[in-house]
């Protein structure tokens, strides 16, 4: 899942610019809805060393949270020394877990360097248990919760939204005031990895799109600054001709070409060490470089820069130009657009070749 931290989260003024960081695919579960594939079996995870160089290259770049997914992050051996490097290198650390592997020692002391975490829920105990594949799951989630309250100044909970998923939407925002957390991120389900077999079928029609945002806008009225509800879909006005999202002459003007933390807000640092712009799951063609490279991270992005960036320029313009000429639909995943048509560009260019 794509895993963002709201600004207000940090101190007042900071803009969150993000490292998202998947370093390993093993979990304890076998979700359906996984993006990823991740799964017990998987065993090597990404070096911690190369992970840490790139965060302290991307700390003087101006990237100043770190979002650890996975995979399932507690069974990343090093997470320790991970978050306490990048706590000690002035990012706000927030990790993504399924809430189920927190009673240890090690993860006690994880939190002391941890600023928010997100605890993953597919609904109430008998639909989180048939997601995960695991009955007693949402036991020993919800056993996790507390767990959490007592060692983090701030959690929240992050729930795979589904077409009819808004009907869940009053009774997740009350557990989760009911709970003390301070975050409901609301993230559209991604037909990739596993859920591309357990979903492949399935698509929001316009009615689900706006009764999903329609319930959410209600809720987040109701419940902020109590709760802050975040949802991953955008109202086609919120888009347009605004450059944090369309990338048309306007927004590259507004930002130094050399800075890419200004015009790639989230970096992501998948599963294999790729440095990926957008979000995870981005076509490999607009890879910026591996952790394990042997050059520096301005470097890669210098490199970028000149062989790519015109070219994802591009897909930006074309996604932006598909939202605004479609006249059937107000509601729209903007990163899941901008993914595909990465796709459809690298096809488009073998086709021409």
């Amino acid at each position: 899942m794509r895993t963002e931290t709201p600004a207000e989260t940090l101190p007042q003024g900071r803009v969150s610019k993000i490292i998202q960081v998947h370093p390993s695919l093993k979990c304890n579960l076998f979700c359906k809805h996984c993006y990823s594939s991740s799964a017990p079996q998987y065993k090597e995870g990404l070096s911690v060393k190369s992970i840490l160089r790139i965060l302290e290259e991307g700390a003087g770049m101006g990237y100043n949270v770190v979002s650890l997914s996975g995979g399932e992050p507690f069974l990343y051996r090093p997470l320790e020394e991970l978050v306490q490097a990048s706590k000690a290198l002035g990012y706000f650390n927030s990790i993504t877990t399924n809430g189920m592997l927190l009673r240890s020692a090690s993860a006690q002391r994880v939190f002391r360097h941890v600023n928010l975490v997100a605890i993953s829920i597919d609904g109430r105990e008998q639909q989180h248990d048939e997601m995960r594949s695991m009955p007693g799951a949402y036991q020993k989630m919800m056993e996790g919760v507390d767990i959490v309250k007592a060692h983090v100044p701030n959690f929240g909970f992050i729930h795979t939204v589904q077409p009819d998923s808004w009907q869940l939407f009053p009774w997740l925002a009350g557990l989760a005031v009911d709970k003390g957390a301070a975050l409901l991120h609301l993230h559209p389900l991604e037909l990739a990895g596993r859920a591309s077999t357990s979903f492949g079928n399935m698509i929001f029609g316009e009615e689900a799109l706006l009764k999903t945002y329609i319930t959410h806008y209600y809720l987040k009225t109701y419940y902020e600054p109590q709760l802050f509800i975040q949802l991953d879909l955008l109202h086609r006005d919120h888009i347009r001709d605004n450059p944090a999202f369309c990338f048309h002459a306007d927004a590259l003007s507004a930002c130094d070409l050399g800075d890419f933390s200004c015009l790639f807000r989230e970096l992501i640092i998948d599963e294999h060490g790729d440095l990926l712009p957008i979000a995870h799951g981005c076509s490999k063609r607009f890879r910026i470089g591996n952790i394990e490279e042997d050059l520096p991270l301005v470097e890669m992005f210098n490199r970028f820069a000149q062989q790519r960036l015109g070219e994802l320029m591009q897909v930006y313009q074309q996604t932006y130009d598909e939202i605004l000429n479609n006249t059937e639909h107000e509601i729209f995943n903007w990163a899941e657009l901008v993914l595909k048509n990465t796709f459809r560009y690298e096809q488009e260019l073998a086709c021409a070749g």
